[in-house]
């Protein structure tokens, strides 16, 4: 109850964002002056683009592991967590989350387990600000700031419906709405039978909790609700911890992995304290819960738009804006006064006083048919009786200053008019540059809405990795074809873990992917593009053509990208065997077709290394050919005879050659060819 009043100033952003910003003063001001109750509302529009562009931007989450060993831990708690987020409505509640942290500078999510036996097993909800309080020393945050040892939710709720809940406080939670009236002495006890001690006590508490809160903030006996008070805190706890490679687990004596390690001192153990999550649950001043957790945070995540660098108290964007709205407000109210304001003059004796007097030309002369009677024997019967004007010098400048300030409306906020739809600027890169540096003044605030988005998704997960804990869990992921049974917490033959939870969701982690229209749109603009440019690589074609057809808005588009797939001889990427097939299949294309280049390069070096020995053989038979020729001329016989003899050696020469490179040529392509 001592911290900073920021909430008056939340709820009166809120109420400048509804168009509530008149003031019982103004208003006032405004029926003497017989004005009318107009407020122009320039936040609005302003904040709204700011949704929007949340709405826009707004992103899937999925699981993914950091290595093979648990893509099938991730790909489970990937598809439990896609269900979550369509059953549960998260990204509604987040987005209304973001909006009050805008608007209020704050916004509670909540994600739980259901009560209802009936209804989706998860919970994901908005919180008002006005249930949430917290221990203010946790600056950097609630959930995870371990600072922070106590948040509170209190809300107003029906009384039959905690006593279906809890049964066995029936009879004080009774007593409490009909103020200890039914049947009950001064000490608390029944009328004519034995005191008893539990309602003794609870009369007692509620008596001492009187002095400090008033029974009206906290019951309702009329309607017969009574006020819960739901209390999260951290406790000191000990805990015993396994050094394993640098990551610190806690030690399970049921788990036989740890107690092994711990028998064979493969592992270090160590003792240390940490904090232990604790539930309560009051009606009023009465305990109904208190019970030990096994969760490591609060399941309430907050959305901080700006804290106060004095006493942290959050604040949005609309707590800068209310200053520029008053005063075109203001000044605006002031032009409506100046329009309809006359100014009268007249002389002393202008008025028949039988008729009218001055407080009626004061009332009436604003109407449209004013009605005065002058007097006929006034001194000054050669001029007007009766002046009537409306000075409006100061006009332009009170316009000019209204301008001003819708202008300090939208740079307060950091949001420009061509993020506003008015563009005023024609360059295309001018108004990029300008869209961009509006983003950019968003980015701390936004900033911490996707810290606290990704909160609130890992507590999904953290809810979700509770309920896969059981031994050997069967859980069936994917569709059709592709549709699959996963076994987790499962054992080999030969003792070794397969897919445990435990160890998985510490190495599980949260990626965000875009899922929006006009990320879809622009999606397929790129794969268009890129289809267009490998137009003469029907390969590649094959590969894209797929992609393409999933990105659009086709209604069986997934079907009709199946049967691109499977004329084209592709695995369906979700067929994680049809993959690997596919994928053994290629590298044995590839190692086949890397060894048919080896023989074919060594079936060339042959041919290269007999050309060689040819060409020697050649040379060789050449120079003998040349002895032989100077040998015959010298014997004296016809140089005539020699050529001709000679001629005819070298022609059969070189059709044996050619015959010899035929013959190895063909033996070199039917060996490539085998």
């Amino acid at each position: 109850m001592e911290q900073p009043e920021w909430r008056l100033r939340a709820k009166l952003a809120n109420a400048y964002y509804d168009g509530k910003q008149l003031s019982e003063t103004q208003r006032w001001n405004i029926r003497q002056e017989d004005l009318e109750e107009r407020a122009i509302n320039l936040i609005r529009p302003v904040i709204n683009s700011v949704l929007g562009q949340e709405a826009k931007s707004r992103t899937d989450v999925k699981v993914e592991a950091d290595d093979d060993t648990h893509a099938d831990v991730a790909e489970v708690t990937s598809s439990r967590l896609k269900e979550l987020e369509r059953e549960t409505r998260a990204h509604m509640a987040v987005s209304e989350a973001y909006a009050s942290m805008v608007k209020k500078g704050l916004g509670w999510v909540h994600v739980s387990r259901s009560s209802d036996p009936l209804a989706y097993p998860y919970r994901f909800e908005s919180v008002p600000v006005d249930e949430m309080w917290w221990d203010w020393r946790g600056q950097k945050g609630v959930t995870l700031d371990h600072r922070c040892r106590w948040v509170v939710r209190s809300r107003m709720v029906d009384l039959d419906e905690v006593e279906a809940g809890m049964p066995e406080h029936r009879a004080i939670l009774r007593q409490s709405v009909s103020g200890w009236s039914e049947g009950m002495d001064d000490d608390g006890s029944h009328l004519g039978q034995p005191e008893r001690y539990d309602l003794a006590s609870a009369y007692e508490n509620e008596s001492r909790f009187a002095l400090t809160v008033k029974k009206w903030d906290w019951l309702d006996s009329a309607r017969k609700m009574i006020r819960l008070y739901e209390v999260w805190y951290r406790v000191p706890a000990e805990v015993v911890v396994l050094h394993l490679g640098g990551r610190n687990v806690p030690y399970d004596a049921k788990d036989p992995r740890h107690v092994e390690a711990v028998s064979r001192g493969l592992v270090k153990l160590s003792k240390g304290i940490t904090s232990q999550v604790r539930r309560a649950l009051y009606a009023g001043p009465h305990r109904l819960i208190d019970e030990g957790t096994t969760k490591r945070h609060f399941p309430y995540v907050p959305f901080f738009a700006f804290r106060d660098d004095e006493d942290s108290s959050p604040y949005g964007l609309i707590e800068g804006m209310i200053a520029p709205q008053d005063e075109y407000n203001e000044r605006r109210l002031r032009v409506q006064w100046m329009l309809k304001a006359r100014q009268v003059e007249m002389d002393s004796d202008a008025l028949d006083t039988e008729f009218n007097t001055i407080d009626d030309i004061a009332a009436n002369v604003m109407r449209p048919d004013f009605v005065a009677i002058t007097n006929p024997n006034r001194q000054n019967r050669n001029q007007t009786a009766i002046k009537i004007r409306n000075d409006l010098q100061m006009q332009p400048e009170q316009f000019a200053i209204m301008a001003d300030s819708k202008e300090l409306i939208q740079a307060t906020a950091g949001r420009y008019t061509n993020q506003l739809g008015s563009a005023q600027v024609q360059s295309g890169i001018a108004n990029s540059m300008l869209i961009e540096q509006g983003e950019q003044s968003m980015g701390e605030m936004n900033d911490n809405y996707s810290y606290a988005r990704r909160i609130a998704f890992e507590l999904a997960v953290d809810e979700i990795l509770e309920d896969l804990k059981g031994e050997r869990t069967q859980v069936p992921v994917g569709t059709g074809k592709t549709r699959r049974v996963v076994v987790l917490n499962d054992w080999t033959p030969e003792g070794m873990p397969i897919n445990q939870v435990g160890d998985a969701h510490i190495k599980t982690s949260l990626a965000e992917v875009p899922n929006t229209p006009a990320y879809r749109q622009q999606s397929q603009q790129q794969l268009a593009q890129i289809i267009q440019a490998l137009g003469n690589n029907p390969q590649a074609i094959a590969v894209l053509a797929p992609a393409y057809i999933e990105s659009t808005s086709v209604n069986n588009r997934e079907q009709v990208a199946a049967d691109l797939r499977k004329v084209s001889g592709l695995p369906d990427p979700s067929d994680k065997e049809a993959v690997a097939n596919a994928e053994k299949q290629q590298q044995g294309m590839q190692q086949a077709q890397m060894e048919q280049q080896a023989q074919l390069a060594a079936a060339t070096l042959d041919v290269q290394v007999s050309a060689a020995e040819r060409n020697r053989a050649s040379a060789q038979q050449a120079m003998a050919n040349a002895a032989l020729i100077q040998q015959r001329i010298e014997a004296g016989e016809p140089q005539a005879n020699v050529a001709e003899t000679m001629a005819k050696t070298e022609q059969a020469m070189r059709a044996d050659a050619a015959a010899n490179e035929d013959q190895i040529l063909e033996q070199v392509l039917a060996e490539a060819a085998a």
